[in-house]
């Protein structure tokens, strides 16, 4: 009798720990979060990825401590991502690090040679943002702190930190009141209790 083989299922939920560069205590991976170039992964302590994420982790992919990537993400390799602390990925969100060139080249993955480029460009996103559901972020984008994506957003270039934005392409809104002293103080000196949901 044949063995039966599945293939792409070690790269799927609780199987892809072991193959991570780095795993936090606490992190919660769901069953049907499938991850490609594992390797070069790290999830820090108590980060949550919701079923149906789907990632490839390119050159490198950091997930900060308590961040949280819901359903149906995609965070697509090539370049490098990096997501901070408490940060939040809405239902359906997009991360893409590359895009092909398309001045002067065809844009079909499987011509050969140098009739098709690819562009790449590393995506950050820095502590407290919060990117709504349904966002498409570009290559090359950086999300300062606490800034906040409105669902439906196309996000390309550097958004200010504490800002709130929204559209297509995204434009700023409104200033968003920052946390008080206290309650910083509150975040930086408690001692984390994982909720397992």
């Amino acid at each position: 009798m044949s063995e039966i083989k599945l293939d792409g299922i070690e790269f799927m939920g609780e199987n892809l720990r072991e193959k991570l560069k780095f795993c936090g205590e606490g992190v919660r991976i769901h069953p049907l979060v499938k991850m490609l170039h594992a390797e070069n992964a790290i999830l820090e302590e108590g980060c949550r990825l919701c079923d149906f994420v789907f990632i490839d982790a390119g050159n490198s992919l950091r997930i900060g401590k308590y961040t949280t990537i819901t359903w149906h993400a995609l965070i697509e390799g090539g370049a490098n991502t990096n997501i901070g602390h408490r940060a939040f990925i809405g239902p359906g969100t997009k991360l893409l690090t590359s895009t092909y060139a398309l001045d002067g080249y065809f844009s079909c993955e499987h011509l050969p040679g140098d009739t098709k480029s690819t562009i790449y460009g590393d995506i950050i996103i820095e502590d407290d943002a919060y990117i709504s559901a349904n966002c498409v972020i570009l290559p090359g984008t950086i999300i300062r702190q606490g800034a906040v994506i409105g669902a439906n957003s196309i996000v390309k270039g550097e958004l200010e930190a504490w800002t709130v934005y929204l559209g297509t392409p995204c434009r700023p809104l409104r200033k968003r009141i920052r946390p008080t002293e206290d309650r910083q103080k509150i975040i930086d000196s408690m001692q984390w209790r994982l909720k397992i949901f």
